[in-house]
């Protein structure tokens, strides 16, 4: 499901999501943004579940690193904002699991792809009474959380949040079902 384009919440996660609950008869659907988080951060309150974001995060994660300037000309640096100090062994998304899993046994909740969730962006702090999780007919922007081979530490921190339109395409962006 997908394209080379990327992945859109409403045409392609959530339609995923009812074929799998259709094929196995369980009930699967996008993890919103409370509960993502909740399984991101496995139990820390560090900005990444292993640390700070200046940590080297080459055997947690894929993200903005020196093998990501391979796609640069000439390797530039400033072409792609990468911390060419840590290298990953990824230029752009990898395998899931191919990085150490969080506290709590999940993989790639920081970086590789980041994750279209259910919720409707809307500021903070989070009310579960506020709409944010209203059904996909719901208009408005959606959340993605958890950064992507493309991004630094700073941006696949586990409060860190970015707003699309559901319909939009994005290159970096997959899905995690519940």
């Amino acid at each position: 499901f997908g394209t080379a384009e990327g992945v859109d919440v409403s045409d392609d996660a959530l339609e995923f999501c009812r074929w799998l609950s259709k094929l196995t008869g369980e009930t699967f659907t996008l993890p919103d943004e409370a509960r993502w988080e909740y399984a991101c951060r496995a139990g820390s309150s560090s900005p990444l579940a292993w640390g700070g974001t200046d940590a080297d995060f080459s055997k947690h994660a894929n993200l903005a690193d020196a093998k990501l300037n391979a796609l640069t000309i000439n390797n530039s640096p400033d072409w792609i904002p990468a911390i060419g100090r840590f290298d990953d062994r990824a230029i752009v998304t990898t395998a899931v699991g191919s990085y150490t899993a969080n506290p709590w046994g999940l993989h790639d909740m920081h970086g590789n792809a980041a994750e279209w969730t259910l919720s409707l962006y809307q500021p903070y702090p989070w009310r579960a009474e506020d709409g944010r999780n209203a059904t996909q007919a719901a208009a408005g922007d959606r959340v993605l959380r958890g950064g992507s081979y493309y991004d630094r530490p700073h941006r696949a921190r586990s409060a860190f949040r970015l707003a699309y339109p559901p319909w939009q395409k994005v290159h970096n962006a997959g899905f995690r079902v519940v």
